[in-house]
């Protein structure tokens, strides 16, 4: 299930993607409301993108992730709405293969509305197209 939008900038340790929630797409509620606690998904889908073009550009290949779980986040707002878009903003803070930590924000109108610490897992790319 991808949610995300776009991936408009990666470094080394950040990388800032971008999400427009439509009618009609996953979560998003009759009323053009979607659940707050999708940001946790967007979270980990912006850390996969992060990791993920790493891998693709320095060619060692995508790899596939995994949510490991959340020490922290919060939320100002408990919906977010269609047609806002969000900027998901992610900062590796720990690397130590296969796990990893970021640091997230979700940014709308520059103003942080969420933010939290995830720890992800990361499959081991070994070329291109090959996974173990």
């Amino acid at each position: 299930m991808l949610m995300l939008d776009a991936l408009v900038a990666c470094t080394d340790t950040e990388a800032v993607c971008t999400k427009t929630f439509r009618q009609g797409d996953l979560f998003v509620e009759p009323s053009g409301e979607v659940s707050a606690l999708v940001t946790l998904e967007l979270f980990a889908q912006a850390a996969a993108a992060h990791f993920g073009y790493l891998g693709m550009t320095r060619g060692s290949g995508m790899s596939s992730g995994a949510l490991l779980g959340t020490r922290k986040l919060e939320m100002s707002e408990s919906t977010l709405r269609v047609g806002e878009l969000l900027e998901v903003r992610v900062t590796q803070v720990m690397f130590m293969p296969p796990a990893a930590q970021y640091e997230c924000a979700l940014v709308r109108a520059g103003a942080t509305i969420a933010k939290g610490t995830i720890n992800v897992a990361m499959g081991i790319a070994t070329g291109a197209g090959e996974q173990r």
